[in-house]
């Protein structure tokens, strides 16, 4: 039986993949990983109109699943003053090849939250377009609306499914040089969302918050955060 195109690209792809990973674990101790970021102090930043609601750091439950991604987890609720929330959540790893982290929709899903089928959006700011993924996560009283993005090695990833095996591949291969250089390249996730009633109009404080944020703070911690 013949194999199909994408198949063969697929199985040349994972070879590919195996046998870098072998060299790589040869050059564990060698790897220099990058330095780790304050998420408390970036969590923090905030566009002006918005203010912490005091005590809204969440506690995460550090359990096994959380720290196999994840080596720091910070975030915030801000309140606008006409009542408007969003909540903000930031994680990062040092090891942005090995460790990329959950897409965020899969851990709604994981928590009883019934999830709408994310799509790519671009956010114009005052700083640029992010370009995130969106969602909506569905519980029977109220709804979450959600945007996230990631960014590996200071790069914002655009517009791609890491969900598709052969994307994820790719993107994998994108770093080996690096790797081979003994650069490991760190990730940072930010997410930012709204909660409303069911059945309501879709949230817009989130998307408020992130067309302002850019201008809000410094160019090194907007590289930082919103990547290149």
């Amino acid at each position: 039986m013949r194999m199909k195109k994408h198949s063969i690209v697929s199985l040349v792809l994972g070879l590919l993949i195996l046998c870098s990973l072998l060299l790589v674990e040869l050059r564990e101790r060698l790897l220099v990983k990058g330095s780790k970021p304050d998420l408390e102090r970036l969590v923090s930043l905030h566009p002006p109109g918005w203010k912490m609601v005091e005590g809204s750091q969440l506690k995460f439950l550090w359990n096994e699943s959380v720290l196999t991604q994840y080596d720091v987890v910070a975030s915030r609720i801000y309140q606008r003053t006409d009542g408007r929330r969003v909540l903000v959540v930031m994680t990062w790893s040092g090891d942005g090849f090995r460790r990329q982290g959950h897409d965020q929709q899969v851990c709604y899903s994981a928590s009883g939250f019934t999830v709408s089928s994310p799509h790519s959006v671009a956010i114009s700011t005052g700083a640029g377009s992010i370009e995130a993924m969106a969602f909506t996560a569905s519980q029977p009283s109220v709804e979450e609306d959600v945007l996230y993005w990631r960014v590996t090695d200071g790069i914002r990833a655009r517009g791609v499914d890491s969900r598709n095996t052969i994307v994820h591949r790719l993107q994998r291969l994108l770093y080996l040089s690096n790797l081979f250089q003994g650069k490991l390249p760190d990730n940072l996730m930010v997410r930012v969302s709204s909660v409303r009633e069911r059945d309501a109009q879709p949230a817009t404080a989130h998307l408020d918050y992130i067309r302002k944020w850019p201008k809000a703070i410094s160019p090194v911690d907007r590289a930082r955060i919103m990547g290149r």
